[in-house]
């Protein structure tokens, strides 16, 4: 006999647990299947900017993070002089950005969506999801193999999502020639509320720093693939600090006393996405959905948008297969904004080809004189334009 439940997930991390929270608040009768007994650090992304902080608001969990394991961010710079910017004051939603260490947030969501209501079960393993009406999964608990059946199967199972892969999603890949690595420090000497993401153009690399609860900083370098290394493991932090030195020579004494204290690692750059993510009984969120450049850092509010905006349809629709495609039309629109954004943002800021020195020619004079010429989607979100004179503004065509 298998377990009937309203809504399971495929995945206990944020997207995830911030919709079975929800859900189980709401009354409904939610499982999350979590493939991990503990979470652990990786590098993640783990500074969310203020429109993912709008979503975190209409989902509720944002004064929650706050209190258990987020940082506030009031400020960035961007390194093109001048002080640095505020959020609260110059950003659509009036709010600050947030960093947190990623584990700890997952552990704090998920005993959010417990709290709610939701049956958490840790240490399974998914081995097939069956799309239909109602869809079925099958998963292992050591020997123990258990069916389940829902109204809806939701794979929150990240970028490699074998949920995709069993439900027949097709994903499109839009591969850049970057990487993007990443390091946990501590003793890094800088403001523990001013995050600085500084673009080189010239190099092809951008760096941030992003401060987290506790003293800790997650630092990140993107580089371009034709470099003659890929930053992997801790043997390659030296070089990692020197390449960061490079990219932006007046914030390296800032990391001059930095120790090392979780994984260094690179991961490939590019957006990978699913055309409307819905079929059949079994919809996707997060980077199961829609993997956005992570060099932009736009993956946790997608994922709290994608996580939001399918808890709004299945509240307001007890057709849950109409509220499903409702869901994804959706997020096809706000992803393609986002893809469109960021696709100009790294035509100049980090394309090395004789076109793009060209643009930059252009458009960085500009910039420097008013740097609001800079498309404001990073920050702002989806819902800012994405027309032509938006482009030709940035560009430098106008």
């Amino acid at each position: 006999m298998a377990s009937h439940y309203d809504l399971i997930t495929v995945g206990g991390g944020m997207a995830a647990s911030a919709l079975a929270r929800s859900m189980a608040a709401s009354g409904a009768k939610v499982v999350v299947l979590e493939q991990e007994p503990k979470f652990r650090d990786r590098v993640r992304g783990e500074m969310m900017t203020p429109w993912g902080v709008a979503e975190a608001q209409a989902l509720g969990i944002y004064e929650m993070l706050c209190g258990e394991c987020a940082r506030k961010i009031l400020w960035v710079d961007l390194g093109m002089g001048g002080p640095p910017r505020e959020f609260a004051t110059t950003t659509k939603h009036k709010l600050p950005a947030m960093t947190f260490s990623h584990p700890e947030m997952q552990e704090a969501l998920l005993k959010a969506a417990e709290s709610a209501g939701a049956e958490v079960r840790r240490g399974v393993t998914v081995q097939s999801v069956e799309p239909g009406m109602p869809a079925a999964v099958t998963a292992a608990s050591g020997k123990r193999v258990e069916k389940f059946t829902a109204r809806l199967v939701v794979g929150a199972d990240g970028r490699s999502s074998q949920t995709r892969k069993w439900a027949g999603f097709e994903v499109n890949k839009e591969s850049q020639p970057f990487f993007l690595s990443g390091v946990l420090l501590k003793g890094v000497a800088t403001k523990e509320d001013v995050a600085f993401i500084v673009f080189n153009p010239e190099l092809g690399t951008v760096i941030t720093i992003f401060p987290q609860p506790q003293g800790r900083f997650r630092i990140y370098l993107g580089y371009p693939s034709t470099m003659s290394y890929r930053l992997q493991g801790s043997g390659d932090l030296r070089l990692f600090l020197a390449e960061f030195g490079r990219t932006a020579p007046g914030l390296a004494p800032f990391l001059s006393k930095a120790e090392c204290i979780g994984p260094l690692a690179s991961f490939e750059a590019g957006d990978f996405w699913v055309r409307h993510p819905y079929r059949a009984g079994v919809a996707l969120i997060g980077d199961a959905a829609a993997t956005s450049d992570p060099s932009y850092g736009q993956g946790l509010s997608l994922s709290l948008r994608d996580a939001r905006v399918l808890r709004d349809h299945l509240l307001h629709d007890a057709d849950w297969d109409r509220a499903g495609h409702g869901y994804a039309a959706e997020h096809d629109e706000y992803f393609e904004r986002c893809h469109t954004a960021v696709g100009w943002l790294r035509q100049v800021f980090q394309e090395q080809t004789p076109e793009a020195r060209a643009r930059r020619q252009k458009a960085m004079p500009l910039i420097a004189q008013d740097p609001m010429r800079v498309p404001d989607h990073l920050f702002s979100g989806p819902e800012m334009p994405v027309d032509d004179s938006v482009r030709s503004r940035f560009f430098g065509e106008a």
